[in-house]
């Protein structure tokens, strides 16, 4: 949840910006007398001075209330008690690890993407050369569904989604590497 200073400097900042720009579009392409108006005063140092602090405590004070909100998210699943809520980062853990139990895989990003209440999980996997992918990309998608649903309690996974961003490694016979896949 966003504290209310945060919010507060966001409408705010955006508010100003929105009321600066907005009448410095019409002062300089609709009415140009305004916009001479608006140079005007913005040329009197105690009004220049007042406008640029304002915007910059402005922008201060929206980095300062945002700074450590950038916190985990929620993601709530409803269940037959009720509704259970995970961090993001919790579900982008699990699936790393268990992506990461097979030895083909050198390294996974996971990213989350929300989905008319279902969960995409989206995995950037490098692997090591000489592993055959399709197998490998099915058997990690399944392990993923299976582990989220006995653990976790998440059924509601749209798709798995494997990309494979490396391939790290000379080239090897597919058959040494058989048992990559479990």
């Amino acid at each position: 949840m966003r504290h209310r200073s945060s919010i507060f400097w966001d409408i705010f900042s955006s508010l100003l910006l929105l009321v600066i720009g907005s009448a410095l579009i019409y002062g300089n392409l609709v009415n140009s007398d305004f916009g001479s108006q608006i140079l005007i005063y913005l040329q009197i140092p105690i009004i220049g001075m007042i406008v640029g602090l304002i915007m910059t405590i402005s922008v201060i004070m929206r980095w300062v209330s945002s700074v450590g909100r950038r916190a985990d998210g929620f993601i709530d699943f409803e269940s037959e008690q009720g509704s259970v809520g995970i961090s993001t980062k919790a579900i982008k853990d699990f699936a790393e690890q268990t992506a990461k139990e097979f030895s083909a895989v050198k390294n996974v990003d996971t990213k989350l993407i929300r989905n008319r209440g279902q969960l995409d999980i989206v995995l950037r996997v490098k692997v090591e050369s000489g592993n055959p992918i399709p197998e490998l990309s099915q058997v990690i998608q399944q392990r993923i569904r299976e582990n989220m649903s006995e653990s976790l309690g998440i059924d509601q996974i749209n798709k798995v989604i494997i990309h494979i961003s490396e391939i790290i490694g000379d080239v090897k016979d597919i058959s040494d590497n058989a048992d990559a896949l479990n």
